[in-house]
């Protein structure tokens, strides 16, 4: 067996339970609360700027049970001596609570039909996006301390390429997720002129007619999911390149992500139908 194939996640995914308990259970959880909220799409016929109420949250618990699970799952590959570590315990319980809070505000929104961004209808409604962005930087952070930790490990049953990539993406997550999301934030809305299609690509609701800083966003917070994907795919067909590309990659994937959110602000789509 060669070391690459030590990377393939079937082998390499342990159950989720026993990677971090705490946000394993709570990213499984999460997923599961999808499901109700599904149905209340379903069946709520409230809009807000034309898209049901219930899509918002449906979108955010998506994207942090999957960070909470990416979390969980780099814990499992990190040295216990970090896990027990003061840092160890910022990622889970900085994450945790950032996460929860965040939930739980898009939702009761959700449920009074009001928006949770760029909502400034009143001081109350100011200071709560403000702390909103106060939690989301606060998560991201975790993913910079799990980046660094996973960059100084040697250790594991990840190879190299595939640690190196999961690294920096862990990085790229925070800053570039930060930085997309910084100034997304500090935009009256995330349309860079007026969008024809409300409902935007199925799914992921990205205007197709405006600019839209969202997909931009997107990829900045899930550059840890990707890289690390892209690393393991390369690595079946040439273990030689997975182990040449892992920082070019993440230099490609970051200029991209910068590209995406320059065409943005341009006032033109990621995809134009």
């Amino acid at each position: 067996m060669t070391a690459i194939s030590q990377a393939n996640p079937a082998r390499s995914c342990r159950p989720a339970l026993s990677w971090e308990p705490l946000l394993a259970t709570a990213g499984l959880l999460l997923a599961l609360t999808m499901i109700p909220t599904g149905w209340l799409a379903l069946t709520d016929p409230r809009t807000l700027d034309g898209v049901n109420v219930w899509i918002k949250p449906l979108k955010f618990m998506a994207s942090v049970s999957l960070f909470w699970l990416t979390g969980a799952w780099v814990f499992s590959h990190l040295p216990s001596g970090f896990r027990q570590s003061l840092a160890g315990r910022y990622t889970v319980w900085v994450s945790l609570i950032a996460g929860l809070l965040e939930i739980a505000y898009i939702t009761l929104q959700a449920s009074r039909a009001e928006a949770s961004h760029f909502n400034y209808s009143s001081p109350t409604s100011s200071v709560l996006y403000s702390l909103m962005a106060v939690g989301a930087v606060s998560m991201t952070s975790t993913s910079l301390v799990q980046g660094i930790a996973v960059l100084r490990t040697r250790a594991g049953d990840l190879t190299p390429p595939v640690r190196t990539a999961l690294g920096w993406g862990l990085v790229l997550t925070f800053v570039l997720g930060t930085l997309t999301g910084g100034y997304m934030g500090s935009q009256p809305g995330h349309f860079v002129g007026i969008p024809t299609d409300l409902q935007g690509l199925p799914l992921l609701g990205w205007s197709t007619t405006a600019g839209d800083l969202r997909p931009a966003h997107f990829f900045g917070m899930h550059a840890a999911q990707i890289l690390p994907v892209l690393i393991w795919v390369i690595a079946l067909g040439s273990p030689t390149w997975a182990r040449r590309l892992p920082v070019p990659l993440a230099l490609a994937y970051a200029a991209l992500t910068l590209a995406i959110l320059a065409q943005a602000m341009a006032g033109k789509p990621l995809i134009a139908l």
